[in-house]
């Protein structure tokens, strides 16, 4: 196998700045680690970087388990002070715990799995190669640049800008501003993963438009291919094609295990955040301000968002892999060649056989599908909630009657 040159590859290139930005963000170790071509002859300035960045971790870590402890309290002291039922001071005090949970799996997926990820990107460079030795068209870098900053890089903005500051208007106003904005700090940490899982996604997509694109190719020669010696280049070409997608499937499995765990809890958290947010606002209708009430209406919408994104990257890249099938189809082999015929079938076969699933670890499929369902649970659990607060009302207000009287 050829040496990994990661500076050759149109994909990683384009990535290098996200992956900087994400490990600025302790989600994954920063590129020198992930993307190094060549091992350096300096190990202590490695072992010394290394040795940063973990401290780097852990201190953050050690903060956001001591900002949990000071939210905790506060929700305590509001409980007391307003006398709201206890489902208030359960809720609460789970989401705290949930997004040090979350965290802290994040921090542990980011110190254990960089040989995960860099063989992930050093199986794209192999596969980007292979297509451009089969498909010499022009794939120009400011394309690629161009779609991964309209889908995952306004994405990453939004995740930086507006969701912080909606989380700020709605943290709890009795922390000191300095304990708010860490709060927030933290938070938005934890939804990073979900675009780099969005950016991991997409190249993927990536390779499959450029092994799509080299079918496409092929197509157009088999129409115009007369002879038998280039029916057989073409036969050669084809079980490639095969092959290449058969990799960018093999591809996605370490994509799917590299995720596994923190996209399965992340969700679980955006979830319960959604039913958080929704039981704040139900408790403090009466209390809020206009903006205030806005504020938790667009905090709910953009958490809902933070849902939808990872389910409709995994749907595009689905998308895109099913369209093999319909090309495949479209391929008129009849009275050109048998082995060709038969190439074709086999192929069609394994395009039935390897379906493009996006999962959580085999729990639930990552597509728009399940974004569905997973909107119409928490709208179950919120009503459920919302009943039983009903309840609660109802009961306190017949027994302060019952004592009046």
């Amino acid at each position: 196998m050829r040496p990994v040159k990661f500076s050759e590859s149109s994909l990683v290139v384009a990535a290098t700045p996200y992956l900087r930005a994400f490990s600025f963000c302790t989600v994954v170790m920063p590129p020198y680690f992930t993307l190094r071509s060549s091992p350096t002859y300096r190990s202590w300035l490695l072992h010394l970087l290394r040795t940063f960045f973990i401290l780097y971790i852990l201190v953050q870590f050690v903060i956001s388990f001591w900002i949990a402890q000071v939210n905790n309290e506060a929700i305590r002291n509001y409980v007391d002070k307003h006398s709201t039922d206890s489902i208030t001071k359960v809720l609460s005090t789970g989401i705290t715990i949930a997004q040090v949970t979350v965290q802290a799996a994040i921090c542990i997926q980011t110190l254990t799995g960089c040989q995960l990820l860099r063989n992930i990107f050093i199986s794209i460079v192999h596969l980007e190669w292979d297509v451009r030795q089969h498909y010499t068209d022009d794939w120009p870098l400011s394309a690629l640049r161009r779609r991964l900053c309209l889908r995952s890089g306004l994405w990453l903005l939004v995740v930086c800008t507006i969701v912080p500051y909606l989380s700020y208007q709605l943290t709890n106003t009795t922390i000191s501003p300095i304990e708010r904005v860490i709060t927030v700090y933290f938070g938005t940490l934890v939804q990073v993963k979900s675009v780099e899982y969005c950016v991991n996604v997409q190249l993927v997509q990536e390779l499959l438009r450029l092994v799509q694109r080299q079918l496409l190719h092929l197509r157009r020669e088999l129409v115009r291919c007369e002879e038998m010696e280039s029916r057989w280049t073409l036969y050669a070409d084809l079980h490639t094609n095969q092959q290449l997608l058969a990799r960018v499937w093999n591809l996605l499995n370490k994509v799917e295990r590299y995720f596994c765990i923190p996209m399965l809890m992340l969700f679980f958290y955006n979830g319960f955040s959604i039913t958080q947010a929704i039981h704040w606002a139900y408790i403090n209708f009466e209390q809020d301000d206009l903006n205030t009430r806005l504020c938790r209406i667009i905090y709910t919408v953009m958490v809902i968002v933070m849902l939808f994104m990872p389910c409709y990257q995994s749907q595009c890249c689905i998308d895109e892999y099913n369209h093999f099938g319909t090309m495949l189809h479209k391929l008129k082999t009849v009275g050109i060649d048998e082995s060709l015929s038969m190439r074709l079938q086999e192929y069609s076969l394994q395009l039935m056989h390897q379906q493009m699933l996006f999962t959580c670890g085999g729990f639930f499929e990552i597509n728009l599908k399940n974004f569905g369902a997973i909107i119409l649970t928490i709208t179950t659990y919120v009503v459920i909630l919302i009943q039983f607060k009903l309840q609660a009302e109802t009961e306190k207000k017949t027994d302060g009657r019952v004592r009046f009287e």
